[in-house]
């Protein structure tokens, strides 16, 4: 009976160790691969998937890592930062946080972020991400960028 179960055991743990490596819990999207190429060479992807980061702190982790041997051309590194701001960045609610704050957290520029506020300040509280989409100088691309990260 013991072995039965120290076998059980030890086939649940290898399974759960190979879907991390296989990066099983990272969310399907653009630069995915890049990042299991790049990053499941030193660490487990829990290492990754287990933050939130704003922008701006993922680009200095992944720079940091690249200084440290990981392998990329300036495309990888980009779709890397791209791929680990839009699924593990740091969420900002939308309708509480000062320009400065959105501009930290969401890595939108200063003048989009005070876009927001006034636009709020003038017209309400955001209820839905289409709400946001109306903002007057906002990036679309940045918007869809941090769309996983706005809180309403």
């Amino acid at each position: 009976m013991r072995r039965v179960m120290f076998a059980i055991s030890t086939l649940s743990l290898a399974g759960f160790a190979l879907s991390a490596a296989n990066g099983d819990d990272l969310p399907d999207g653009k630069g995915r691969d890049i990042v299991l190429r790049m990053c499941s060479n030193c660490h487990e992807i829990e290492r990754v998937s287990g933050v939130r980061n704003s922008k701006k702190q993922w680009t200095n982790v992944v720079d940091d890592m690249v200084s440290r041997g990981a392998e990329g051309s300036e495309e990888d590194v980009n779709s890397v930062i791209g791929y680990l701001t839009r699924n593990f960045g740091k969420p900002v609610n939308i309708n509480t946080s000062s320009a400065q704050e959105i501009e930290a957290g969401l890595s939108f520029s200063a003048a989009q972020s005070e876009a927001i506020v006034r636009y709020r300040t003038d017209h309400g509280a955001f209820k839905t991400y289409e709400d946001l989409q109306k903002v007057p100088g906002l990036d679309a691309e940045s918007l869809e960028e941090q769309k996983l990260n706005i809180l309403f």
